[in-house]
């Protein structure tokens, strides 16, 4: 009989998936700041709003094999047969190409599948939740892996910040694309496009971008049967609140989740002032 755990990383902790479940297990990317190394799991939003607001030099790092290894080991050694693992996109970590390494110098005997979509964080953790649900719900591992990629093909992530040079210091955006943010005071909004953060419209107001987050979830809407929505905001909840009624008004069968919080490596990346959605459609 199947036993499926499923394997994820640290940057898509933005919600209860591994509290929720035990068959979930995670690796950790890393932090640097100044000169002394973090795993995620190890900070908490407070520190990292410390870091930031101390303009501390930080930097990310992916797990090794050997830590994708050791959880393949552990899964095992609980009775699992079948492991899904799923990290964020490749185009902007290299955990994708560990996982890939571990699994050829795996020996155990479990079955182990290992995917990357093209999104991150928040996107990748809207997706888990179904993924997550269907495992509990008794699925067999040759539906789960179809189920990722009904889930993960048309995902969606989108959001605003007030600063964007930390993306450029991340080296996600150009300079030129940052500084436009700090010099004509616009609200950039950014998309992770073919996996990769790319700035794709310049707004004048937080109603504006808020109006093109509501045009993207119309679109997924008309489309789809179903959406799964996360909406996330960092230190902008007024925000995320008037996008989560605007939905509730307009739409009841819609699956809304929101989130506060980022992994401590998407703090590096994106700072600690946004708001932005997720989308999920099938």
């Amino acid at each position: 009989m199947e036993k499926i755990g499923l394997l994820i990383d640290t940057t898509s902790l933005t919600g209860e998936v591994l509290k929720q479940h035990d068959f979930v297990k995670s690796v950790n990317l890393k932090v640097m700041v100044d000169d002394k190394e973090y795993l995620e799991k190890d900070l908490t939003k407070d520190d990292m709003e410390g870091f930031i607001g101390d303009h501390k030099k930080m930097t990310t790092s992916q797990p090794s094999p050997q830590e994708f290894i050791d959880t393949f080991n552990a899964f095992e050694k609980e009775g699992y047969t079948h492991v899904l693992v799923v990290v964020l996109s490749e185009k902007l970590s290299g955990t994708f190409q560990a996982a890939l390494l571990s699994k050829t110098m795996y020996e155990g005997d479990m079955t182990v599948s290992i995917h990357s979509p093209q999104v991150a964080s928040f996107g990748v953790a809207n997706g888990l939740r179904v993924l997550a649900k269907d495992i509990k719900a008794g699925i067999s591992f040759e539906d789960l892996e179809k189920r990722y990629y009904q889930v993960f093909e048309h995902g969606f992530v989108s959001f605003t910040l007030s600063n964007l040079m930390h993306l450029f210091r991340g080296g996600r955006l150009s300079r030129v694309q940052a500084l436009l943010g700090a010099v004509l005071r616009i609200k950039p909004i950014v998309e992770m496009v073919d996996g990769k953060l790319k700035m794709v419209k310049k707004e004048r107001t937080n109603i504006a971008c808020m109006d093109f987050f509501m045009n993207k979830i119309d679109e997924y809407a008309d489309k789809f049967e179903h959406v799964h929505i996360d909406i996330i905001h960092l230190n902008m909840e007024k925000w995320a609140e008037k996008l989560k009624k605007a939905v509730e008004d307009k739409y009841d069968h819609m699956d809304i989740h929101m989130t506060h919080y980022v992994s401590p490596v998407f703090y590096v990346h994106l700072g600690n002032k946004g708001f932005g959605i997720s989308l999920i459609g099938y």
